[in-house]
């Protein structure tokens, strides 16, 4: 009895293993790699165009209506996006509408903010400890400053030299957060830790009560402004994006789904287009030009794209099923042959994930064709088929892989 609870512990740890790594191996072998789509919407024609990789590296390239495009009609179709190429081929300045666009003024008036799953702050871990970056340095770059803050029930410094706590600073900054009505501890904390940016904005940060609180740290002293961001809007996380244009300070994610940008007018709230949008699995990309707004989201199956006017009211939409989600033929084997497959990596998350990802109905063509060879093998070996139930048993739950797993661990004769 104790061999074979021995055996069949094997056999479940052999399924669990290939359940992770056959299916890994499979897709990297006979499914062809497929890019993400990249969509735009172009100024040039005002359709949408996009680019994707189909099979073998062949891209296809096209605009909203099947119109097939080659790569240089493509860039200049989208010419604010490779005005370096535009330059190249001596086409700078170039009007749209009558207006002219030089190199200056592109660059002047580009953003691309992008808000992914593992960004968002549920997601991934965090910190718990963050630099407050002096906003108005004496010098030209921005520097690390030697100490770290924390939130709890007070804002504490910490010395990131010796590891411990500057009373005074935290005493004049929690100071300062009591004064503007902030109620501890914090909720959440966003804000761009690092120099590599042209100015600081400090840190949004979310009270118990929901209340949102901007703070940053002006020639020493602390700067803190209670926002008008309602408090019951439910933030779920906010994205900061220190931009030269200056025309908002990050994007806001509700528990809803909702998305907003935080304007630079008073923190006045610019709601985005989000529908179909499911911020757990899709990627999220506002693009900035002189002339539109072009909100891009999209998940492995599908893209979605929402042109917009500067004062984002939308001109135009357009949705296309992704490359990698189309079916071919290395796509039905894999969903028959292995019934499911257990992810250990989610690429929208910055966790260590164990999901069970089943491959529907036909997984059941793997199960029946396990079952029907391990039975041919019983009949040929001329087994008592009494004693192959459990074995079958454990075929039946999990296709190949417990065939492979019940023909590698023999019981003892």
């Amino acid at each position: 009895m104790l061999q074979r609870l021995s055996r069949y512990a094997l056999i479940v740890l052999a399924i669990l293993v290939m359940s992770v790594y056959l299916p890994m191996l499979y897709q990297k072998v006979f499914v062809a790699k497929t890019g993400r789509t990249h969509l735009f919407y172009s100024p040039v024609i005002k359709k949408f165009v996009f680019r994707e990789i189909v099979k073998d590296h062949r891209f296809l390239t096209q605009d909203e209506t099947g119109r097939d495009l080659d790569r240089k009609t493509f860039e200049t179709l989208i010419p604010f996006i490779y005005y370096k190429n535009m330059e190249l081929w001596g086409l700078l300045p170039f009007e749209i509408d009558g207006q002219s666009f030089d190199k200056e003024t592109i660059k002047a008036n580009r953003q691309v903010i992008e808000l992914r799953p593992r960004m968002i702050a549920d997601r991934s871990p965090q910190d718990g400890i963050y630099p407050l970056i002096e906003s108005q340095p004496d010098q030209a770059l921005l520097v690390f400053p030697e100490d770290r803050f924390r939130i709890a029930d007070r804002m504490e410094f910490v010395n990131a030299d010796n590891n411990t706590v500057d009373e005074g600073l935290s005493r004049v900054f929690t100071g300062a957060f009591k004064e503007a009505g902030f109620k501890f501890p914090a909720r959440l904390i966003a804000g761009k830790g690092t120099i590599l940016k042209p100015f600081d904005e400090g840190y949004f940060v979310v009270d118990a009560v929901g209340a949102v609180f901007h703070i940053k740290r002006v020639r020493g002293k602390p700067l803190c402004v209670r926002t008008p961001i309602p408090t019951d809007l439910g933030i779920r996380s906010i994205r900061i994006s220190e931009n030269r244009r200056k025309e908002f300070y990050g994007m806001l994610l509700t528990n809803s789904g909702k998305l907003f940008l935080i304007s630079y007018d008073n923190y006045r709230l610019i709601p985005l287009p989000v529908d179909n949008y499911n911020p757990d699995t899709m990627n999220y990309k506002l693009i900035i030009n002189p002339l539109y707004r072009t909100a891009v989201y999209s998940d492995k199956t599908m893209i979605y794209a929402t042109a917009m006017t500067p004062d984002y009211e939308t001109i135009a939409g357009y949705k296309r099923a992704m490359q990698a989600s189309r079916q071919t033929t290395a796509r039905t084997f894999y969903s028959a042959c292995f019934p499911f497959s257990i992810q250990i990596k989610d690429h929208t998350s910055d966790y260590m994930t164990f999901d069970l990802i089943p491959n529907g109905w036909k997984g059941l063509i793997g199960v029946g064709l396990s079952i029907v060879i391990y039975l041919l093998f019983v009949c040929l070996r001329k087994h008592n088929l009494k004693e192959a139930w459990p074995d079958l048993a454990v075929i039946a739950l999990s296709g190949v892989y417990g065939l492979i797993a019940v023909a590698m661990v023999r019981p003892d004769p």
